[in-house]
């Protein structure tokens, strides 16, 4: 878009009466007499910018809904004594000129008025809800069916009236035809204005309307056949084709109102650049009324009309901007009850459009809003939107938003007007046509936005058109369950990002009701039903925030949704458990499947490394044990597909072996062949030449990946170290293992254990670990994670965990894999206890008493000895003194600081460090706040109790 071009003029045509009309000032009568032939907008605009919530609720002790507001009490007075006062003086006038009205057409037609009033009043009494939601629009019409009703049928009626019994004077009958047909063409095409152009055929029913009524008043001529002489009759239906062809060319007149073209004529504009260049040379405020009649007149202009420059305070000396004002205003003053085109408006608003987007359509608006110029308008915005087709989506999206409400996206999709008569630019018809269908929940929008999927954002408007057709379909959570919508997201850059935020929240509520639909857990369900549910509450709290176009259909489909999840949430958890449970939870062995979680960051490390980078690299993983190193290595075959293959080693199964480095070998090749299905070399081979056979061994394997990798996954690792301490196997195993790693890029190895190779204590390690550069550490879980694992072991699980209860766990664990699992395990197999063997009846939540008494279990400790000895006997090797620290820290749980530490253990500052510092290695303590604590509170709990 364009930048703001401040040499544009901003129009502003609504009236500028700045107060409510008064009964009590004449001028306000003729202000509304003028509104009624010259600015029906302005009754719209009056009624709904002038009646205000706090006037509207000012006496708000009375019941009736018509004193709720005095401002529409004052307006219904006012038209009432317009109309009589008019019909009165158009009667005096009529027998000036001697054409007597029948004073059964003067009651008939009172008694008619007072009618009409009289259904408004009654309309306006008892529909309260016109002072609500319906306030704006349905008293605008109700008044204009009283005062364009009313006064111009009346009018029509009393001239036709005048012409008395055997009337022939062919010239007064044809003026007062087409007096008639002037006033049935004015309240026509002023009833057009105040109710809003849907389309040319509303125009077309109008003038139908008045055409009828012109065969009605021509009918109801008090011309009557008194005698059967056929020139005498041939005379009354002369009379009355004369009558009906006035009647229509007074429509005519009425409709074209091309007496209001004197408002922009050179002669008017020159007259109000005099009076206001006096008033300001006078140093006259505009708005204070003087007792000369020009004044008068011009402020009464002014508070009606849209002068740009008359609006304003005008202070004296201005004499200069104020004639540059009116040079670049008064040519705006549009008529506003023709539909005849300003031969000039479709350029000037084409130039304004191309120099200043934003204000161009500002006064697009205003043009449509407050004239009936909107023919121009349409072929202004189709053609300069046309002109620059990239900006076509985005600029149109501009005119849903406040405050143009849908007028001109309505006119440039052509549901307004008839395409026969108007040129639309084909895709800026498109565009504008979805976006309304968009707006109306249709799914036409589809279409529209799929003709113009080669434009900027046309592809993102055709996905958000589709994916809320498809949602707003789904109202079961079958039909909810079945959908797939993140694919049909689109690449960024976004035009409509608080859509897109939405349809993500769509997405993430879809997730949540498959897994209620698909689960058998009852924590999963519940969970689901709770996360769908917020996220529903959360979408509907910042629905607003969603532009209009998709606005109310978002809030639909989150109603829809929500029924649709109320209605078996009270189903969710009600599961009967009527059988052991089988317990989900593995202590000691590696986890696979639904309970391998919390180690998205390694696996999408390894992805990294051995899939997007362009040869295999090899990893040390390292960290204490029971941290679920294995597991890892066990999962990152399934996580990675079919791209690399890993060969999985488990060599404390080598055991004590007795034939040396060919045994290693041999179980490295079976676990090769395995994963890569190549028969491995014999056993005689390996145990005779193991490096050479092994190394031809590789190659063939190497020819045979083609497009995959290989991965030598070598898991407790120190066991290579503790067979070359006991000579089982000669150290240059570790100078031969590196040659392997270097020799192809397809092959790497992933070696498992306790230490990186930078830590091992043998010589031999050290040209060695060079060759794994890159180690990835295994530690404590997340509290995300270590929930999930508690709450979803698995899809049958039936039990679930109170909120303090996980928060208990991992506060216990701090989400060490081996104690959760240990944890997770002895709950289950309590509840199994307490229902099934002891004959209790429990709630099937687990709380946080629940895990008190199971780690107040000695059992628990004991069944815990192979990790919490692990880490003991860890503590022991490496730097001196890190099981003394141990002691002295269990006590206290709060920790010591290291002054205090170092008192209790004897320890000198430098060993007090390295034990420290190898401890922080291998996650056993931390410091917080200056003081060291043991990490885990189930090991400094065992540690206290037992060691």
């Amino acid at each position: 878009m364009s930048d703001r071009n401040t040499d544009v003029p901003r129009l502003n045509l609504a009236p500028k009466l700045k107060r409510s009309l008064s009964l009590s000032k004449p001028i306000d009568y003729l202000r509304l007499l003028y509104w009624v032939f010259f600015f029906p907008q302005a009754l719209r605009w009056y009624v709904y910018n002038r009646v205000s919530i706090s006037e509207r609720y000012k006496n708000s002790k009375k019941d009736s809904g018509l004193f709720l507001n005095p401002i529409i009490a004052g307006l219904l007075i006012q038209v009432m004594v317009v109309i009589f006062i008019t019909l009165l003086t158009w009667i005096v006038i009529l027998n000036s000129i001697n054409c007597v009205v029948d004073a059964e057409y003067i009651s008939s037609s009172i008694l008619f008025t007072i009618i009409l009033c009289g259904m408004t009043l009654g309309l306006v009494l008892f529909e309260k809800d016109i002072f609500l939601s319906k306030f704006q629009s349905q008293t605008a019409k109700y008044l204009a069916m009283i005062i364009f009703l009313s006064l111009n049928f009346n009018l029509a009626i009393f001239t036709v009236s005048a012409i008395t019994e055997g009337y022939t004077n062919l010239g007064v009958i044809l003026m007062l035809g087409i007096l008639a047909g002037i006033w049935l063409g004015v309240g026509g095409i002023a009833t057009l204005a105040i109710l809003d152009v849907d389309a040319l055929a509303i125009i077309g029913l109008v003038i139908g309307g008045v055409l009828f009524m012109s065969l009605i008043l021509c009918l109801s001529l008090p011309i009557e056949l008194k005698n059967t002489n056929f020139f005498v009759i041939l005379k009354s239906f002369l009379v009355r084709a004369v009558f009906f062809l006035s009647c229509v060319i007074g429509s005519c007149i009425g409709w074209l109102r091309v007496d209001t073209w004197f408002f922009i004529s050179p002669i008017t504009q020159t007259l109000f650049k005099i009076g206001v260049t006096q008033r300001v040379n006078e140093n006259s405020n505009p708005r204070v009324f003087s007792n000369e009649f020009g004044s008068r007149y011009s402020d009464f202009l002014i508070s009606s009309s849209p002068h740009l420059p008359l609006s304003q305070e005008l202070p004296s000396g201005s004499v200069f901007e104020i004639r540059k004002s009116c040079r670049n205003n008064l040519e705006l003053l549009f008529p506003r009850v023709t539909i005849l085109p300003n031969p000039y408006l479709t350029e000037q608003l084409k130039a304004w459009l191309r120099q200043d987007w934003e204000t161009g359509i500002h006064n697009a608006y205003e043009v449509y809003t407050y004239t009936l110029q909107f023919l121009p308008v349409i072929q202004a915005l189709n053609q300069v939107l046309a002109e620059e087709p990239e900006q076509v989506v985005a600029r149109i999206a501009h005119l849903t938003d406040h405050p143009y409400k849908w007028e001109l996206v309505r006119l440039i999709s052509g549901s307004m007007a008839d395409t026969k008569y108007i040129h639309f630019e084909p895709r800026v018809r498109a565009v504008a046509s979805g976006f309304l269908h968009l707006h109306e929940q249709s799914s036409a929008a589809m279409q529209a936005f799929h003709s113009v999927l080669s434009l900027p954002y046309g592809e993102e408007m055709f996905m958000i058109s589709v994916i809320m057709y498809i949602c707003q379909k789904a109202k079961s959570l079958n039909d909810i369950a079945g959908l797939s919508i993140y694919n049909l997201f689109p690449k960024k850059p976004w035009l409509r990002c608080d859509t897109w935020r939405a349809l993500a929240s769509f997405y993430e509520i879809i997730r949540d009701i498959q897994i209620i639909q698909n689960s058998s857990s009852r924590s999963a369900r519940a969970f689901a039903v709770s996360h769908a549910l917020g996220e529903l509450k959360n979408l509907r709290d910042r629905v607003d925030d969603v532009p209009p176009p998709e606005r109310e259909r978002v809030r639909k489909i989150a109603w829809n949704w929500s029924q649709a999840i109320l209605d078996v949430a009270s189903e969710v958890g009600n599961v009967s458990i009527t059988e052991r449970v089988r317990n989900p939870y593995v202590v000691g062995d590696p986890v696979e499947g639904n309970l391998f979680v919390g180690r998205e960051d390694i696996l999408k490390q390894l992805k990294e490394l051995w899939i997007l980078s362009h040869q295999l690299q090899s990893v040390v993983i390292y960290g204490h044990r029971r941290m679920g190193k294995t597991s890892i290595l066990l999962n990152a075959a399934k996580s990675l597909g079919s791209q690399v293959k890993v060969a999985y080693v488990n060599l404390l199964r080598l055991g004590n072996i007795r034939q040396g480095v060919g045994e290693v070998l041999m179980a490295i090749s079976d676990e090769i062949s395995d994963a890569v299905n190549i028969p491995p070399p014999a056993d005689a081979d390996l145990l005779n030449l193991p490096y050479r056979t092994f190394e031809r061994y590789l190659k063939q394997v190497e020819a045979n990946l083609s497009e995959t990798g290989l991965i030598i996954a070598l898991d407790e690792f120190e066991k290579i170290e503790k067979l070359i301490e006991k000579g089982k196997i000669d150290s240059d195993f570790m100078e031969v293992l590196r040659g392997m790693v270097q020799m192809s890029p397809k092959i790497a190895f992933a070696l498992a254990g306790l230490h990186t190779l930078d830590e091992m204590t043998g010589d031999y390690y050290h040209p060695f670990f060079a060759s794994f550069i890159i180690n990835i550490k295994v530690s404590f879980m997340d509290s995300a994670a270590t929930r999930q694992i508690l709450a979803n072991p698995h899809e049958d699980f039936l039990l679930d965990y109170a909120p303090e209860a996980l928060s208990s766990i991992y506060g216990l664990t701090t989400g060490q894999p081996y104690l959760v699992q240990l944890v997770g395990f002895q709950l289950v197999r309590r509840y199994n206890e307490q229902v099934f063997d002891m004959g209790n009846s429990r709630d099937p939540v687990f709380t946080v008493e629940d895990v008190r008494a199971v780690i107040n279990n000695p059992e628990f400790f004991q069944r815990g000895s192979y990790y919490f000895d692990g880490v003991w006997g860890q503590a022991a090797r490496g730097a001196p003194g890190q099981q003394e620290i141990l002691r002295a820290i269990a006590p206290h749980q709060e920790g010591l600081d290291i002054n205090t530490l170092a008192e209790i253990t004897g320890m000198n500052e430098t060993n007090l460090q390295q034990a420290l510092n190898s401890l922080i290695r291998h996650d056993v303590v931390w410091e917080i706040d200056g003081k060291w604590r043991i990490i885990v509170e189930l090991f400094r709990v065992w540690v206290d109790k037992c060691i």
